[in-house]
């Protein structure tokens, strides 16, 4: 028999389990739907962009959603882990993700926003698209590589806890170490744009440790009674 406290852990194991497994694939999902601009030309890119503008902003929206809801789940972790570098690790997330859903509002919002209902033809509103489109494009890139030095710094911080367990969870506290060691040494190389591909391959990697984790979260409830 559990006692109180004991019950209120395994009680948000389970939940953020069942969700982290749930949202890792519904944001590969979302990524591997994620609209690009694959013509050369300004004009060309104009009229791609507000024919995309209704899937670009449904898919952002999304993405935006699994962000927050990822950042309140971590917070739930914290709270069951309670330990100061677990702390530490859902503090940097959340301040991750809030760059992340900033980049995503950029892209997913701005973005059309600036060519809905612009006159394309006019070669200044082509000078103003070419200046608004570097600008949004390197706001987007600041954010977005903010939040994956955040994010990847802590899931450093929670493996760090991690490998102190006895189980599995040592495994996947190991396995996010050298995750987030060599993923952070790529993106500091330059290596690693954070362009469409570069963003879904990021999801990806993240969204594996996620599902890890959530996965041995559920196993270690497992037989537990209330």
């Amino acid at each position: 028999m559990l006692n109180e406290n004991e019950q209120k852990t395994h009680s948000y194991y389970r939940l953020i389990g069942w969700c982290l497994i749930a949202l890792s694939i519904l944001a590969n999902a979302g990524m591997a739907h994620h609209p690009h601009i694959s013509a050369a030309q300004p004009e060309a890119q104009m009229e791609q962009m507000a024919q995309i503008a209704g899937l670009t902003m449904h898919v952002h929206g999304l993405l935006i959603l699994v962000v927050l809801i990822y950042v309140w789940l971590f917070i739930l972790y914290g709270a069951a882990k309670n330990t100061a570098i677990v702390w530490l690790g859902s503090s940097l997330f959340a301040v991750g993700g809030l760059a992340m859903a900033g980049a995503a509002l950029i892209s997913g919002f701005l973005a059309p926003a600036m060519v809905l209902g612009a006159e394309i033809n006019t070669a200044e509103q082509v000078a103003i698209f070419k200046f608004q489109s570097r600008l949004m494009m390197q706001s987007n890139q600041v954010l977005a590589n903010a939040g994956a030095f955040a994010w990847l710094c802590a899931l450093t911080c929670w493996s760090s806890n991690l490998i102190r367990d006895n189980n599995v969870f040592r495994w996947v506290g190991l396995t996010g170490l050298l995750i987030g060691s060599i993923s952070l040494f790529v993106m500091a190389s330059g290596n690693w744009v954070l362009n469409v591909k570069g963003m879904s391959l990021f999801v990806l990697v993240i969204t594996i440790w996620f599902f890890a984790l959530g996965s041995c979260l559920l196993w270690s409830t497992r037989g537990k009674k209330n």
